[in-house]
């Protein structure tokens, strides 16, 4: 029988059959045991051992949440070599946790993982792998909750497939890098493209909201697939992260599923090739030249040139064959993000402006590393709002806000967004008189 190289772990009857050591299984899913009404603090799941194609990469993604005061830690092993390497970590996490991926590799130095990425140099490669997930909680009355743990290799001699010719097309928002959080350069595109992959089921959520729920502590960036993942099912997107050929690509475009595909560009100005995570919107065929063609969105082109057009061939020679696979969020599924306050704005005095809450000061604290802008109503009904033009705000040293120096004079209704480094954003619209930005600076 022909073996998977892309496994998804879900439901009860899929998580029975690992090994449960103070969990329990609720819904489908793999909660904290309980004792006398009160959850334990400590407890794991740990998959069978799961027999692969030959491969010489792993990528391991989870759908989980992680309620205030709780996370979880999800690990695994290869066997290569003849015998199984030691656990590997691949960081803690919730959305309100510090998260830190971790660099790590086997004793004999031929097996390790780096980022979201499991790589095995030993000779022949390694032909099993096995989960384990571990959750926590420093409140007796919440859990943290796994859905969906999913595990994608890429074969050693991987027989790729083409598929049938389809001619299936999505819409999906066109997000550029031009006035995005500058914090994370070229390496917003992977939280432009997830923005993406939410926003045309009417999520509406901004980049930066993604982009500070799946940062990476340990690098100080956002281009962790994992964290991607975790994030995108923070929002209740089932969602996993694997390595397709065309065929797989195809099905999944037919079933209206929204995938982020990584590929292999060269950007102005760079002499080698580097990777840039794309949304596919599709395929098309073209009867008058019998070609066909993949539909992309590239948030690394210009604002107004982002929508691609690409030839299979190109497409396939610059496809890595990683990809993200998001599905439409069910109704009743829990969700923790997109967190948002609506706040109110108080004048501070020489251009300084503080969100208010109840009444009070609701002060940015110092230790906020977050993404402050503001929007000025221009008369246009934006498909979303991460569509709009975006003006640069700065945190003030009394924990409020200031205008940019550029909207001095501007008036109209406005609104100013605050995303701090967990990813909850404070919300707070005005209507700007002539003299509020014109005190800026």
């Amino acid at each position: 029988m022909e073996q998977k190289n892309n496994l998804i772990l879900q439901g009860t009857e899929t998580f029975s059959r690992g090994a449960l050591d103070n969990v329990a299984l609720e819904n489908g899913c793999l909660v904290l045991d309980s004792s006398a009404g009160r959850y334990l603090p400590y407890g794991s799941y740990t998959s069978p051992e799961l027999a692969m194609p030959t491969f010489c990469n792993l990528n391991v993604s989870w759908n989980a949440l992680a309620p205030d005061n709780t996370m979880l830690e999800v690990r695994c092993r290869v066997y290569a070599n003849g015998d199984w390497t030691s656990w590997m970590s691949f960081g803690k996490w919730a959305p309100d946790y510090p998260r830190r991926s971790i660099h790590t590799q086997s004793e004999d130095g031929l097996v390790f993982l780096m980022g979201d990425t499991v790589t095995v140099a030993a000779p022949g490669g390694a032909v099993g792998i096995q989960l384990q997930v571990n959750l926590s909680s420093n409140d007796s009355k919440v859990t943290p909750a796994v859905r969906l743990l999913a595990a994608a290799v890429r074969p050693l001699a991987w027989d790729r497939q083409d598929g049938a010719v389809s001619n299936h097309r999505l819409y999906l928002p066109e997000y550029s890098l031009e006035g995005r959080d500058p914090s994370f350069g070229r390496e917003m595109d992977l939280s432009l493209v997830m923005a993406s992959l939410m926003n045309r089921w009417g999520e509406d959520i901004l980049p930066e909201e993604v982009a500070y729920t799946m940062l990476d502590g340990a690098t100080s960036s956002v281009h962790n697939a994992a964290y991607a993942v975790a994030a995108a099912a923070c929002c209740g997107y089932p969602s996993w992260l694997g390595w397709l050929d065309l065929k797989d690509l195809r099905a999944q475009i037919h079933d209206g599923c929204s995938v982020g595909v990584e590929m292999e560009t060269r950007l102005a100005g760079q002499k080698e090739p580097v990777r840039v995570w794309m949304a596919l919107r599709g395929f098309g065929h073209d009867d008058d030249v019998m070609a066909n063609f993949v539909l992309l969105n590239d948030p690394t082109a210009d604002s107004g040139s982002v929508a691609r057009t690409m030839s299979v061939a190109d497409f396939q020679r610059y496809f890595t064959g990683r990809a993200i696979i998001l599905r439409p969020k069910p109704r009743t599924i829990a969700t923790t993000r997109p967190r948002r306050i609506r706040c109110g704005l108080e004048a501070g005095g020489e251009g300084e402006w503080f969100f208010t809450q109840k009444g009070g000061r609701d002060l940015l604290p110092d230790s906020f590393s977050g993404w402050i802008a503001c929007t000025i109503y221009d008369g246009v009904a934006h498909a979303t709002t991460a569509h709009k033009t975006f003006h640069r705000m700065e945190r003030t040293a009394a924990g409020g806000v200031r205008f940019p120096a550029d909207l001095a004079g501007a008036e109209g209704r406005c609104c100013i967004y605050a995303v701090d480094q967990t990813g909850t954003m404070r919300v707070a619209e005005m209507v700007l008189p002539p003299h509020t930005a014109a005190s800026a600076g």
